[in-house]
């Protein structure tokens, strides 16, 4: 992955990685014990946690644009290091939210750090390796992120047992610290870049090329929902199959994942290629949900392990490909505001379309939920191609 890149940037990316690994390791820690702490501990209702993550992610999409030029005027780097110093205060102070308010203004900072934190760390990837290097190092990136969750998940389940929430959340809190001094210490960029100019008005917004292959992403994105969401609520809901199995099958995306992401990766890191692999991503997912709606009918295990194969494929291809674009169509001046305006495709995905059509159509009308996605998938298959050969590249990238 390191060794077609300079010294020094082989210096910056492992850094990187290994701040990345400590951060997620306590994310997945503390989603493991989360919804337990804030009902059982802080005594929220379930729809108030729900409510007030809905509230965040909104926030979250709404402050994605401004983050992002904020970014490109005074520096990706800074930016992330205010981020991640955001995120170590918000997590601690988890430990001392007592009623719904407070953790509607806790969590929405939050949300809104974690969301700019991913636009800024492609971002920042992008000042300090070039080509097709950058894709590359984003998906050794993806490994790192899916490696540090498979171990905080569980080892979050076992510390919850202690009942030392807090104590726990505090800890968490400490290594975000260090996450925000591995980010300080990193280089500005290694390659100079004269600072963006103040910019106001709609800026990206007017960018309608942009907003509608972010469009085409949000929907091949919904692979998230349906692995978070989806898929347990009707394995629940349509089977007879223990829930104890969920972690055996979610074992299928995480090992997969760790497997085969980077190897995928390399191949979609041109334009090109990313035309082309987007309708095979959208092809999986859709035969995934397909095969989700008729494992209810028929050997419905065999047929949950087939369709989080063809979930996770549609995933492998799906992330790699968005960040070949994003990077291919987002001015180097501007990568930061372009970025983030990208990324809202996915936060729509996942704050939006996710909760409210996954969700609500599971419980409205049933097994006709996968063949609304199915078709929702195969549509973004046909319009992607199309959307990418009819959009301007704003930079030179490989095709």
């Amino acid at each position: 992955m390191t060794q077609d890149i300079g010294r020094t940037e082989r210096r910056a990316v492992r850094r990187l990685l290994g701040a990345s690994f400590v951060d997620f390791l306590g994310s997945g820690l503390f989603l493991a014990f989360s919804a337990v702490y804030f009902t059982g501990v802080v005594g929220l209702a379930a729809g108030q946690v729900g409510l007030g993550m809905s509230i965040a992610g909104a926030a979250a999409i709404a402050a994605a644009i401004p983050l992002g030029r904020a970014a490109d005027r005074y520096g990706v780097r800074r930016a992330l290091v205010l981020v991640h110093a955001l995120r170590a205060a918000g997590t601690a102070a988890y430990a001392f939210v007592g009623d719904w308010w407070g953790y509607l203004v806790v969590v929405t900072i939050i949300t809104v750090a974690d969301q700019i934190a991913t636009a800024l760390t492609q971002a920042y990837v992008a000042e300090i390796v070039e080509g097709n290097s950058r894709v590359r190092v984003l998906a050794s990136y993806r490994t790192v992120i899916n490696l540090a969750i498979s171990i905080g998940g569980p080892l979050g389940g076992l510390l919850a047992g202690t009942g030392l929430f807090r104590t726990i959340i505090l800890a968490n809190a400490a290594a975000y610290l260090l996450v925000t001094a591995a980010f300080a210490t990193l280089p500005q960029s290694v390659r100079t870049e004269e600072p963006a100019p103040v910019r106001r008005g709609l800026g990206v917004l007017r960018d309608l090329r942009l907003l509608s292959l972010a469009c085409v992403d949000g929907v091949l994105q919904l692979w998230q929902p349906i692995l978070n969401l989806a898929f347990p609520l009707w394995l629940a809901q349509a089977t007879t199959l223990p829930n104890g199995l969920l972690g055996v099958l979610y074992a299928i995306n995480t090992v997969l994942a760790l497997v085969f992401q980077a190897l995928i990766a390399r191949h979609i890191t041109s334009l090109r290629a990313a035309r082309r692999y987007q309708p095979v991503a959208a092809a999986f997912a859709a035969a995934a949900c397909l095969l989700f709606w008729y494992a209810a009918q028929s050997i419905p295990l065999a047929l949950f392990c087939a369709a989080l194969v063809m979930l996770t494929a549609a995933e492998l291809i799906a992330v790699p490909a968005a960040w070949t674009l994003s990077y291919a169509f987002s001015p180097d001046d501007q990568r930061g505001e372009y970025l983030a305006a990208f990324g809202m495709g996915r936060s729509v995905s996942r704050y939006v379309l996710g909760p409210i059509l996954i969700t609500g159509m599971l419980q409205l009308v049933g097994g006709w939920t996968w063949g609304v996605l199915a078709l929702l998938f195969a549509a973004a298959g046909i319009i992607a191609p199309l959307t990418i050969r009819n959009a301007d590249v704003t930079r030179s990238a490989t095709s």
